[in-house]
């Protein structure tokens, strides 16, 4: 019994040691990071040098491609009340105009001034364009955190790939966010998730990570300061500039609501940062996703009866992530949005 213990620790610490590093690296500023990062980026490193790590993506790309080979022609696995399951539009975010604030993008030096920016550094532009050839499938981005790799990127796969006129291309990169650059940088990290593809659309769910204090030279910006604010808003600005480039259209996927009550407050703080971003661009749609999960009256559930009584599990056990099935009552706003871009984006 204990080997076989001792042999699933190794083999997690072994299969997740990016993800270990990465969960280092975002920890709050403090002690805990000072003493966990080197400690993490080492066991990575030595990982790496086995070839363990590639093997792991290249099994990820497998599981990826097999789940959509073999997906059902319909989406959702189970019946949901017509309350729940009928198409909610995704509608465009309101126009009401909103302060342009201007702020760090924290890709600064470690040293550098402590003072807050006020241009949003240029990111490299990527390989995306709108357009596309009669006849091509549409090319549709997958991007995020884990909020889109898991139970949204499976339940979309399975319930798209059914549309040969629809390719799925993967961009999410569990543990990232906007709010840490030193950690990972979306700015840099996505035209080369991207590659050569030129996407028309995109779909994205990212936030969860990212209600941090964060360190911009020697200056600790605490969350839910307007330093903090001016700094994320200058962050999301530069990220939608970017995908957003040849018209390409964004469908932005909220944070549902969580379990537990201090997290839920700042995640619905974060959604209205996006929402405000979001609001200047004329290509992109916030979907809330609460009220396809159920959550009309916003109190967390993780699970949800059925119309023949049967319990659906829509959310994981750390009360963050949506399950599979959750995802999957996501599809019918993602279809209708992806219906109402189809014919412009061709």
């Amino acid at each position: 019994m204990a080997l076989a213990v001792f042999g699933a620790v190794l083999a997690a610490l072994l299969l997740e040691a990016e993800g270990l590093s990465v969960w280092a690296q975002r920890l709050e500023v403090g002690l805990l990071r000072e003493r966990a990062v080197p400690a993490a980026t080492s066991w990575h490193n030595a990982v790496q040098a086995t070839g363990i790590d590639r093997a792991r993506q290249h099994a990820l790309r497998a599981k990826d491609e097999w789940a959509a080979w073999f997906a059902p022609a319909s989406g959702l696995s189970v019946a949901i009340p017509s309350a729940v399951a009928a198409p909610v539009a995704a509608a465009p975010v309101a126009s009401t105009p909103q302060t342009v604030v201007s702020a760090a993008t924290a890709s600064q030096a470690p040293n550098a001034p402590a003072s807050v920016p006020t241009a949003v550094a240029s990111s490299p532009a990527p390989a995306a364009s709108a357009g596309a050839a009669p006849g091509d499938p549409l090319r549709v981005v997958l991007a995020g955190d884990s909020m889109m790799a898991v139970g949204l990127a499976p339940a979309l796969t399975r319930g798209l790939s059914a549309d040969k006129q629809v390719r799925l291309i993967r961009a999410y990169r569990s543990g990232t966010g906007l709010s840490r650059p030193e950690v990972f940088d979306w700015l840099v990290q996505y035209p080369q998730m991207v590659g050569r593809e030129k996407p028309q659309l995109v779909i994205c769910s990212m936030g969860a990570n990212d209600a941090q204090n964060v360190q911009v030279g020697k200056q600790v910006l605490k969350f839910g300061t307007p330093e903090w604010d001016a700094f994320y808003t200058a962050r999301l600005t530069g990220y939608m500039d970017m995908v957003t480039r040849e018209q390409v259209r964004v469908l932005w996927i909220g944070m549902p609501v969580m379990r537990d009550a201090p997290f839920a407050r700042k995640m619905s703080r974060m959604n209205e940062l996006t929402r405000a971003v979001l609001s200047r661009y004329p290509t992109a749609t916030w979907l809330d996703p609460n009220p396809s999960l159920g959550y009309a009256s916003g109190t967390y559930e993780q699970y949800l009866r059925t119309e023949r009584g049967r319990l659906v599990r829509l959310r994981g056990d750390d009360g963050i992530h949506v399950t599979d099935d959750g995802g999957l009552l996501l599809l019918p706003p993602v279809r209708s949005w992806l219906e109402a871009s189809r014919s412009p984006a061709r």
